[in-house]
């Protein structure tokens, strides 16, 4: 008579016990694995903007706070947006001088440590341009956030019929600006000079994607009436800045008046700025001569007239060199020569590719093409959520009852009841592995 094996059944409930504890371990190990493999950080709608026989621009934006940075032929660049590099941002600019004419080149990002490559991340610069060189032509405005503020680490793209694409980086007070004088055409093979009164289509990218596109008119670029996110188009009335507070507002009667003193407004005393032919601009009174001075080893002096509406911009004949510089406008009232002067610094660039641009540097024009080289029309990338494994919780159930004694006392350690759950414990456990291996 063979003696009937028996295992005890508080060994069965010990297994099943710790399935379940090593389920829920190998599920949770699972969800936080996949949570860090989010493409939260891919580059969104790369934009190849401010192409010149020289330099060029490329942006894109990220759906998360990302560090990020663009290789070029082996040269790393620094995001622009960004006052450190150790700062994340959403908002990705780069802009890459000293290049080589008529040339391609490849590139890619590093975002967060990882590489982003595709087969379409390349660029041609355009050709020497020909004929002489042409007057300082500068579209710029301001925008602002809903509230009035002044908007920051915000892209604006400007599309010109028969321009190649253009951007500019939105500087921490608001403030864009696009040297049109330094222009191509669409076919790269020369400067492109804007004809007046031709419609053209303004694009501002905000951190969250939102694209605010207005209809504007090249006579109305210098400047631009003001913009404000997530309205498609252009404030009614001009918003009053304060720089002290860095905020703005509407007037609720009547529209602010033009200004007419002498200021400049770009650049901001002791900014630092990344591009070495920066476009100065301000105001004055209207229809006046305004003599303009830089000094730095080379001095440039030159004389400029405003515009009707009393404003103005200049940029210098030749780049100027990296270090401290000195502007100095001065105006003539009534007699009496008024001055104003900012003190500004020019970054060495590091690298034989240098970039360059800044709060205030000469910002690129603007034009969202979705390819590097086509006239932006951007759609809106869709955002890819991961889904979320659900977690479901196992409450046994409880059972309280009276076996009954008429049959005898049952055996204690029977095998089909343990079998049965050394069963169970092992589908829990071979369940979480298939899920971890799956995943």
């Amino acid at each position: 008579m063979f003696k009937e094996k028996k295992i005890p059944t508080i060994l069965g409930l010990i297994i099943l016990i710790g399935g379940v504890f090593i389920g829920v371990f190998l599920t949770n190990k699972n969800t936080n694995f996949i949570s860090k493999a989010s493409g939260d950080c891919h580059p969104i709608n790369p934009q190849i903007t401010n192409i010149t026989n020289n330099s060029v621009t490329i942006s894109f934006t990220t759906e998360s706070l990302c560090l990020s940075s663009l290789v070029v032929n082996n040269q790393n660049f620094d995001n622009l947006a960004i006052l450190d590099t150790t700062q994340k941002s959403k908002i990705h600019y780069f802009d890459v001088n000293n290049l080589k004419t008529s040339s391609e080149y490849e590139y890619f990002f590093i975002n967060d440590g990882k590489n982003y490559k595709q087969s379409s991340y390349k660029f041609e610069t355009a050709k020497n341009p020909v004929g002489s060189i042409p007057s300082s032509n500068l579209a710029w405005g301001r925008v602002f956030t809903p509230n009035f503020n002044a908007a920051s680490k915000v892209m604006v793209f400007l599309n010109i019929p028969g321009a190649s694409p253009l951007s500019a980086l939105v500087t921490s007070s608001g403030n864009w600006n696009i040297s049109l004088a330094n222009s191509f055409n669409e076919s790269k093979s020369n400067r492109f000079i804007p004809l007046p009164n031709t419609s053209e289509e303004i694009i501002v990218i905000d951190q969250d994607r939102q694209r605010t596109q207005i209809s504007g008119n090249t006579s109305q670029n210098n400047p631009t009436p003001d913009i404000i996110l997530g309205q498609n188009q252009f404030s009614a009335l001009p918003v009053t800045f304060d720089i002290e507070t860095n905020s703005g507002y509407l007037p609720s009667i009547t529209p602010v008046p033009n200004i007419k003193s002498l200021d400049i407004l770009n650049p901001k005393d002791n900014e630092n700025i990344s591009t070495k032919k920066p476009d100065f601009f301000g105001t004055g009174p209207s229809n006046s001569k305004i003599k303009i001075k830089v000094e730095s080893p080379v001095v440039y002096n030159d004389e400029i007239s405003t515009n009707d509406d009393g404003s103005w911009n200049w940029s210098p004949p030749a780049d100027l060199t990296p270090g401290e510089h000195t502007v100095t406008v001065t105006v003539n009232e009534n007699g009496v020569d008024k001055i104003i002067s900012r003190k500004f610094t020019v970054l060495a660039a590091e690298n034989p590719l240098s970039y360059s641009a800044s709060s205030s540097a000469t910002t690129p024009t603007p034009t969202m093409t979705p390819t590097p080289t086509s006239t932006l029309k951007t759609t809106p990338t869709p955002t890819i959520v991961p889904t979320k494994i659900p977690t479901v919780t196992l409450t046994p159930t409880i059972r309280t009852s009276k076996p009954s004694t008429s049959s005898g006392i049952p055996t204690a350690g029977n095998l089909l009841p343990t079998f049965s759950l050394i069963l169970l414990a092992s589908s829990f456990i071979g369940l979480s592995v298939f899920s971890l291996n799956k995943k």
